[in-house]
């Protein structure tokens, strides 16, 4: 049986990466697998949200219901508005509202840390204490994108902004051996998985759920260099209705368009001919940023075991696409292993 010999606190860093944060599960069961089980875990943004569910015993139920989301069970919980953001995020968050059923981090069954940022100050705040709900909610709340939380007088927005990886709050958790866990790593070098292979069933693009967001928010799709120029005369399988709990349909703003069902579509423009997207733009620059800040704050505060899943291929709304990311999570970690078992001292 595997033994500590060298650290007696180890902490758990879970970084965030919107819908990469699925890969995390990936790493936290291989871990498990390899006898390292952590004491304590710190989490900012979707590394939050994993990190509490894991700190309240509930991995395997986290599992179940993020391999189970459809792009169609992705759009059921998008709660557009335009107040503070694209999402409020009240229907997502009561999903796990459910699960935690009022809990106080403290009841929680191991410390547990999340990161957010003050919206005035840029200051990073360490959410340890009160609501596990409350705590995570403020952590995700990308800017733009989830609205910010009012937490004791201050508006907390993503920890992302200030500290995508926090080592440092693990440190400052008496963590004498910190494992953290990095999303952002490779995701401006490509946009395929260079990780494991798993074999999955055909799903929509990557800017699908992107799609419903801007035709929600009256977007239009981008034009051809030659609007005048009729498209090609193929014809389009028409999409699969999109339908409400109830059997209606949801209103045509909302439904899926032809392009994300078929390839015999015309053949869009070079990316460089095209105006990006709102939520392109946002998605690409969320992105920048969280690789600059990453690498900046590890430079100054690493981490004694640093893991990064390939994850270039998954975009941040792609919370449909959970099995590759938890794959690749899992493949990080076990390639890993023996650099971890030396660091730890484990036989």
């Amino acid at each position: 049986m595997a033994t500590r010999r060298r650290y007696k606190r180890i902490g758990l860093v879970l970084g965030g990466g919107a819908a990469r944060g699925w890969a995390h599960i990936g790493a936290i069961r291989a871990l498990h697998e390899a006898g390292i089980k952590p004491d304590l875990v710190a989490g900012t943004s979707i590394g939050a949200l994993v990190g509490a569910v894991y700190a309240n015993g509930d991995l395997d139920w986290l599992e179940e219901w993020v391999t189970g989301l459809t792009w169609q069970s992705v759009v059921r919980l998008l709660d557009l508005r335009f107040s503070g953001g694209l999402l409020g995020g009240r229907k997502v968050i009561q999903v796990f509202a459910n699960r935690f059923n009022g809990r106080e981090i403290s009841q929680l069954q191991m410390p547990f840390a999340a990161v957010a940022t003050e919206l005035d100050s840029g200051r990073e705040t360490w959410l340890q204490d009160g609501g596990v709900v409350d705590a995570v909610r403020a952590s995700i709340a990308i800017p733009g994108i989830f609205t910010p939380v009012l937490h004791e007088g201050v508006w907390l927005v993503d920890g992302g902004l200030s500290n995508p990886v926090p080592v440092s709050a693990a440190r400052g958790m008496r963590a004498d051996c910190v494992i953290a866990v990095d999303l952002n790593n490779d995701i401006l070098n490509g946009r395929d998985f260079g990780g494991a292979v798993v074999d999955l069933p055909p799903m929509p693009t990557e800017e699908s759920i992107e799609a419903v967001i801007e035709r929600a928010v009256g977007e239009s799709e981008p034009l051809p260099l030659d609007p005048d120029a009729p498209p090609p005369a193929i014809a389009t399988p028409a999409p699969p209705v999109l339908l409400r709990r109830n059997g209606r349909p949801f209103p045509a703003w909302l439904q899926p368009s032809p392009e994300q069902y078929s390839r015999d579509v015309r053949v869009p423009p070079a990316p460089s001919a095209r105006v990006p997207s709102m939520l392109s733009s946002i998605a690409q620059s969320i992105d920048i940023m969280q690789v600059r800040i990453t690498r900046s704050r590890l430079a100054g505060e690493p981490a004694d075991i640093l893991i990064q899943p390939r994850l270039a291929g998954m975009g941040i709304f792609d919370f449909h696409r959970a099995r590759p990311a938890i794959e690749e999570g899992r493949a990080a970690v076990e390639a890993m292993l023996p650099a971890i078992r030396a660091c730890l001292g484990i036989t």
